[in-house]
Order: structure tokens, then sequence, then C-alpha cells
């Protein structure tokens, strides 16, 4: 199937609460932001809120050249086109302004939603330049400094209407989960095992050959899983101008030094922060992040290590060296690169180096945002709009006959597969079994209710087995029904089948299918340009969940 990148594909919407996938407080901040305003720096729908936080975020100082020459240099390395130099060159400017997104460097580009944050950031780039007149630079953070390989060395797909997953061996290499940065890990020879079963799983398509090219291209044994990582991402979006960042750069932790000597002076105030907008988060909602000693971590080749403060000591946790502050501000001066923000301080570092107006952010990051804005103003530096990205599911024509034919939809699949099988199973069945019984069910209340009184004359004691009578009556009716319904569905392994196919392509593995498939399965089946035609698609408005049919 050839896909026409002009050619819009059709999206219908859901509301979010319906996929039960998502917090209530990310509900909320999509659907009533004014409920949760204190917690953030403005509405990410509203065109004016958008535009002061462009303002804002050109205003604040920067070294923008130095920026720039070091984008450049990295870029370089990824397969930069015209359009990213050009944008890099725009970050020079000073009305100019940055939409940001980010995500760790999961194995071929991980899940959907790596693609889905990227077609937010660059739509709403191209929104906010329309909005403010000014330049507006799409960036994507990679992410390549956790430390939890097994997190990102697997991906999933799908084969003939079954999950499944292929995985990054690193042959032993990581050893008690602690792999130091896993970006900067190499490949080895191993990444070759990978990619045959990636080869294996993908069933001949006219966009195969395309879709493996772009893939051994990237995942080269002498290449980092940071670098692979940009390259193939960098080939998904050829022409969109999208600027890759990575920000595990001594030159870009140098540049962000202040703050990073700040935290070790002052750590106690950051968790302060969070402490107190924790707890007004749980009286209605929920705090994503819980608040730590200091918010850097150490890293060294024996691994990434979380930097814990106690009266004026620093101790790497799960190591034991310790350190005073005057210690660590003197391996800061020699090597920024052995210190690597955590989930709090990133944002920081962020939003200290770009001029970042918007935030494109998936559900988890809009959540620990909430917790954020104190420790911005404690490091006074102006906090983003934090915009949702687009919440996807993509249904294919087999998948959407089954919905057509039972008069379904996607969240229709996010509940027990079971109880939805029963109630089509009803729904479809010649016999009216809920009507029958309900019928027959009230003519047992109508002779239990004209029985009692009478019975009740003859003795009053009698009137609690009548109450027992009717209740055996009334379980020995359901559970009839039920044997009734179970015959039923044995005669319909068709339709459990057909619902079956659904919920995987939908709901593989009980989890979203935005948050478990690789996009290289579509771009196998459909075209290598479908993200750019997923782009022409899909909403800005990220309020609901869009369903595309594809």
């Amino acid at each position: 199937m050839s896909t026409d990148v002009s050619t819009r594909l059709a999206v219908r919407r859901r509301p979010l609460a319906e996929l039960s996938a998502f917090p209530d407080l990310v509900s909320t901040y999509c659907t009533d932001y004014e409920a949760v305003a204190d917690f953030y720096a403005g509405n990410p729908y509203r065109s004016s809120d958008r535009q002061e936080a462009a303002a804002r975020a050109a205003d604040y100082p920067r070294d923008r050249d130095r920026l720039a020459d070091i984008l450049l240099d990295q870029n370089a390395s990824w397969g930069e086109s015209e359009a990213v130099r050009a944008q890099i060159e725009a970050l020079r400017d000073p009305e100019a302004v940055a939409v940001v997104t980010g995500q760790q460097v999961g194995l071929f580009t991980g899940p959907l939603y790596t693609i889905y944050k990227t077609i937010t950031t660059l739509q709403l780039a191209d929104q906010l330049a329309e909005e403010t007149g000014r330049p507006v630079v799409p960036i994507f953070w990679i992410e390549g400094e956790d430390h939890d390989f097994e997190e990102i060395a697997c991906t999933h797909l799908l084969k003939r209407n079954d999950p499944v997953e292929v995985c990054y061996d690193d042959a032993g290499r990581v050893t008690n989960g602690n792999s130091g940065a896993v970006g900067r890990l190499q490949l080895g020879k191993e990444v070759h095992a990978a990619i045959d079963q990636l080869d294996d799983i993908l069933p001949p398509s006219d966009f195969k050959e395309g879709v493996m090219k772009r893939v051994r291209s990237a995942y080269r044994p002498d290449a980092t899983l940071e670098d692979a990582f940009a390259r193939l991402l960098r080939s998904l979006f050829p022409e969109a101008g999208l600027v890759l960042m990575n920000p595990d750069d001594a030159r870009l932790k140098d540049m962000t030094r202040p703050l990073f000597e700040w935290e070790i002076d002052d750590y106690e105030a950051p968790y302060e922060h969070i402490e107190a907008a924790s707890e007004e988060l749980r009286q209605d909602f929920h705090a994503q992040v819980h608040a730590r000693p200091t918010n850097l971590f150490w890293l060294d080749e024996k691994g990434r290590f979380p930097i814990d403060a106690r009266n004026g000591t620093f101790t790497l946790r799960h190591d034991g060296r310790t350190f005073k502050a005057e210690d660590l501000h003197e391996v800061m001066d020699e090597s920024p690169e052995r210190f690597s923000p955590n989930v709090v301080l990133r944002p920081l570092m962020q939003d200290m180096l770009l001029p970042t107006a918007a935030y494109v952010a998936g559900p988890s990051e809009v959540s620990y945002f909430a917790q954020y804005r104190g420790v911005y103003e404690w490091a006074d530096v102006p906090m983003p709009i934090i915009y949702p990205r687009a919440s996807v599911s993509l249904v294919e024509s087999k998948v959407e006959k089954v919905l057509d034919t039972y008069d379904l939809d996607v969240t229709d699949f996010a509940g027990n597969i079971e109880q939805l099988f029963q109630r089509i199973v009803v729904d479809t069945m010649e016999v009216d079994v809920e009507g029958l019984f309900d019928d027959a069910m009230r003519h047992v209340h109508k002779c239990i209710n004209t029985v009692k009184p009478e019975v009740k004359t003859v003795d009053r004691t009698l009137g609690p087995s009548v109450e027992a009578t009717r209740t055996a009556l009334i379980q020995e009716m359901e559970e009839l029904k039920q044997r009734v319904v179970r015959a039923e569905k044995r005669n319909k392994d068709e339709i459990r089948a057909q619902l079956d196919k659904a919920r995987v392509n939908l709901f593989p593995n009980g989890k979203a299918q935005e948050r478990s498939i690789s996009v290289l399965y579509f771009l196998n089946k459909y075209s290598l340009d479908f993200p750019a035609q997923l782009q022409q698609s899909l909403s800005l408005d990220t309020r609901e969940h869009q369903v595309v049919s594809i």
C-alpha cells in the first residue's frame, strides 16, 4: 500500500478519560486548566499565554552563539540538512524561541509516542511562529543519561496479530542494573542480531528495503545508542528541520555549571519547593516525583549514582564515596560531564540553555511539571508552557471492520475484554436474554410479594424465610442466565477471535498502542512517508485522544 502524504487520514476524537490511561491531573489540565493554573506557567491552548511564554523565553539572557555552534557540531554527525542548519542559525537571533520535546533513547526510537511528541513539536513550532512573528525552532532533546539499560533495550512490533519483542543484548557489559549513561554505550556486534530479528519479524513489503536500510545505517557497531537513536529519528523526519540535541556534552554542561553549583550550595531549597507543591497536589491529585536530597547524579566508569546530601556531606548512593561541597565544585570546574541532572533539574538545564517557549510533554511529564514552578522561580529560569503531546490510536482497516461490525470504538477495548465479549454476545443473540430474564424476575418478585403477607398471617416469624427464598430464586435465575450466555459464548468463537485481534492491535499486552508498538511496523506496511502524513492529519488540539483510520 502506498501512502500519499498530501492525503489527510480520517481522524475522530474521544475523551481522554475514556482510555483510563491518563491521571486525573492530566485530564483536568487538558479540559479545565483554571482548576490547576497555580501549578503551571500558562494555558497551553490559549494563544495569548503562548505568546507571553515566548516573550519570557526570548528575554532571558543566554549565550546563543555558543549554543548554536555546539548544536551545529552535534547535528553534523547525524545527517543534518540545510533546513536543520537554518533552524540552528535562527537561534542566534535574540528574538528566536524554541518548542522543545525530549525522550529516552529507546531501541529503534522506542514506542510510537516518540513520533507523536515529535509531530506535536513540529506543529506547535509552526503555530507559534505564526502567532508571534518570531523564529520558532523545533528541538528534540535526546535523553541518554539514564542508567536503566533494560528499560530502553527492547522495542515491540506486531507479527500476524501477535505482539513480539526485539531486544538488543549487551553481552553482559551492563552489570548491577547500572550502565552509567545508556546513551554513551557503544553498540557491539550483537546489534546485528537485533536487526536480523527485526528483519525476520517485518513481512515483505514495498517499503521494507528502505526501512531496513535506515535501521542498519543508524544502528552500527561503531555507534553509541544516542547517536543511533538520533540518526534513525532524523531519517524519519528528513525535511522537517528538526534540531536534535544531546545534553550529555561537556560543553553544554559547562554552560549550565551555575545551575549545578546552586544545586550543590542550596540543595534544601529545591527539595522544599518540590515537597510544598507535592503536598498541595495530593489534596486533589497525585505527586509524580518524590523530592530527593539533591537533584544531581555522578557519572563515571563505574556507573551513574545519585548524590545524596546530609549535613554538608555528599555521598554517592550505592557506591559510598563521599565529598564536601568544595570537592564537587572542583570536579565541576574540570569535568562538568561528571554530573547529570535528575528529572527535576533536567528541565531547568534545558531551559537555561534553550529559549524554550513551550515543552511538548507526555502524561507523566505534564504531571511532574506541576511540582516544578517553585523550582523554576528558585533558579530564576522562565518556566515554559507545558503542551500535552498528541495521544493517538492507529486503526488499520482489518481492525476498523471489527469496530464497525459491532459498533465499537477504540476506548471500548481499554477495559475488560471478557466483559466486552459478553456484552456483544448478549447483544447479538437471537433471544433477548436480558429482557427474558428481567421479565421472569418481575414475575418472581410479584409472586413473592403476593405470598409474603399471607405467610406472615400464619406465622410472622416466617417473613425472613420468604425473603431467603426470594434471594435463592434470584441467585438461581442469575446463574441460569449466565449458563445461557456461556453456552452462547461457546458458539461465538469467531467473535472472540475478532475481538482478540482488535485488542492486540489497539492494546498489545494490555498497554495502549502508543506506549508499546514501534513506528517501524507502520513504516514497513504503509510508507516511509507515514510520519509526514500523520503530521498532516493529526490535530494540534491535543485535549482529546485521536483515533486515526489507516
